[in-house]
């Protein structure tokens, strides 16, 4: 890939000119004809490029050719074979077939020819009517190799700054786009793979209300609570994690985890005493335990002023 400034003859000096179309009244103008591609940051990446190609440059120029539109010029053909001629926007029909044109250098090499903007095209065309349609580099690249014993490779603006892409580029540029877009594939292949493995993972709570506890128990357990002065407030109710049930103590606890754990672990131990149909869990009131006990019910503790 390079500036070459290869000279490449405008189609009113070579024998594979576009098909004359007879002129209209009041013909449309042509910027009334091609919308505006926005390919400004290609242009100015083209002319840096100009005499400074290093590293830099190269990497500039070719984020925005990819991701940059471009106007073709085409032969369209209906299912019948004829050719559609006319200006202006016209309606192409489903089934129709496009032949690129292509266009030749002084060594006889030819090339398809996209074009950044209407300027650029009445360059090379010197009128609006031949037929272009809108493409992608990616796209033009593909059928360039396709193409590969007949087409060199693919040039952006052959009348002015213009950049050639030869065969060799294209294989490198698509493969490297490929490796992109393969490791892009793996990467949401092993996301989705991840999401559904936590998902599996992901153990559904179940939380209701304890019965048959006696209230002496419940007093008991606020005896020990109201000797612990880190709490501020106890919920009491029953989980179900998979198919094991659970008593489950969630405590509001003014203290560092480390500290906050010793007090579940000593409070759980003595819950036994009272409680030994399941074992017996603790955890703070600001986890997912928590969140789930705070819907069952109001605390059974909550610490004096």
């Amino acid at each position: 890939m390079a500036d070459n400034h290869i000279k490449f003859p405008t189609p009113e000096n070579t024998d594979d000119s576009v098909t004359p179309i007879a002129p209209e009244i009041n013909p449309p103008r042509a910027d009334e004809v091609f919308p505006d591609l926005g390919n400004e940051k290609l242009v100015e990446a083209m002319v840096a490029i100009n005499g400074n190609e290093n590293k830099e440059t190269q990497a500039t120029l070719i984020e925005n050719v990819l991701k940059a539109k471009f106007f073709a010029p085409v032969e369209v053909i209906d299912a019948e074979g004829n050719v559609l001629k006319g200006s202006g926007k016209i309606a192409i029909p489903k089934d129709a077939k496009f032949n690129f044109k292509l266009i030749q250098n002084s060594n006889g090499q030819q090339y398809f020819a996209v074009f950044t903007d209407i300027r650029q095209f009445m360059m090379w065309s010197k009128s609006a009517k031949v037929n272009t349609i809108v493409v992608v580099f990616p796209q033009i690249a593909q059928l360039a190799q396709q193409k590969s014993d007949v087409i060199s490779g693919v040039v952006i603006n052959p009348m002015g700054h213009n950049i050639i892409f030869t065969q060799e580029s294209i294989s490198s540029l698509l493969g490297a786009m490929k490796l992109v877009a393969d490791k892009e594939k793996e990467r949401r292949e092993a996301a989705a793979a991840a999401a559904a493995e936590q998902q599996e993972r992901q153990v559904q709570l179940f939380f209701g209300k304890p019965q048959n506890i006696p209230d002496a128990v419940y007093g008991a357990f606020r005896k020990k609570l109201a000797k612990i002065s880190e709490v501020r407030e106890a919920y009491f109710c029953m989980m179900k994690r998979d198919e094991q049930e659970y008593y489950l103590f969630t405590l509001d606890i003014d203290a560092d985890s480390e500290r906050s754990r010793q007090i579940g672990d000593s409070f759980c131990e003595s819950a036994k005493l009272f409680l030994t149909k399941f074992p017996i869990m603790a955890a703070p009131t600001d986890s997912p335990f928590g969140e789930g006990a705070k819907k069952v019910d109001s605390p059974f503790y909550t610490k004096e002023d």
